[in-house]
């Protein structure tokens, strides 16, 4: 297919395919607005102006330029080394029944993290919150109608509902007191935090089981292509300091 040009600047021309190109390697979130028709236009303006002050810095002399020219060396080499690194790191791949048999070898690794549900009652009095645990003990109350009728805590619209949260997560007090309960145990005492007094009871426990193979499979088969670009790296490096001498000065 031809190549449209858009534009020529000083014998250069600028084409449909080089604006295409320079779309494409734009991060997502800009690539929406320039592939639209006023976004191509302004890109291409924006295009015009690069070749325009290039054209008057070959004017002045840029190009014999010292230090412009030890730029352009050392940029050039960037660029070959990523080409070159990309090229090599393409090829290394990992199947699935790779890393299906390191699951297996070491499940223990790819545990979940350790989690509670819990609900709390929280009053700034201590009298009160112990009150409360003896009407909910004695079936006067039930834990959610208290935490509705006396918890200062927004959760109090939901019985005392939390939701589900792990360590670190809560203050250590109250943290504690609800990790270190059964499913369906509520505190025999209030538990001081510094928000007041809190009246706990936890509703539901995860531990720290391994995972399903398929809910680490992305974890585990990037660590291992990692591992595997590494050391093929590492190989590479001796095997090409022996076929290119290397000489350290002094």
């Amino acid at each position: 297919m031809e190549k449209k040009v858009l534009a020529t600047v000083n014998g250069l021309d600028i084409t449909d395919e080089i604006l295409d190109t320079t779309i494409q390697s734009l991060a997502p979130e800009r690539r929406g607005y320039f592939e639209s028709e006023y976004g191509r236009k302004q890109l291409l303006d924006q295009l015009i102006s690069v070749e325009l002050i290039n054209a008057f810095g070959t004017e002045i002399g840029l190009d014999n330029d010292p230090q412009f020219m030890s730029q352009v060396e050392q940029a050039l080499k960037d660029i070959k080394y990523s080409f070159t690194m990309n090229k090599i790191l393409s090829t290394i791949t990992i199947e699935e029944d790779e890393a299906k048999e390191v699951y297996a070898a070491h499940p223990e690794r790819y545990q979940g993290q350790e989690s509670i549900k819990a609900s709390h009652i929280l009053v700034d009095d201590e009298k009160i919150a112990k009150d409360i645990i003896t009407k909910i003990e004695s079936s006067e109350l039930t834990f959610e109608d208290a935490a509705k009728e006396y918890s200062s805590c927004p959760s109090s619209e939901q019985g005392g509902d939390l939701g589900e949260f792990g360590r670190g997560m809560m203050v250590k007090e109250f943290e504690d007191a609800a990790f270190a309960m059964e499913v369906g145990e509520m505190t025999k005492e209030p538990v001081k935090s510094q928000f007041g007094y809190h009246v706990i009871k936890t509703t539901d426990k995860k531990g720290n089981e391994p995972l399903g193979f398929e809910e680490v499979k992305s974890e585990v088969m990037n660590k291992m292509l990692q591992d595997k670009q590494m050391e093929y790296y590492t190989k590479l490096i001796t095997e090409l300091q022996e076929k290119f001498p290397v000489t350290y000065n002094k």
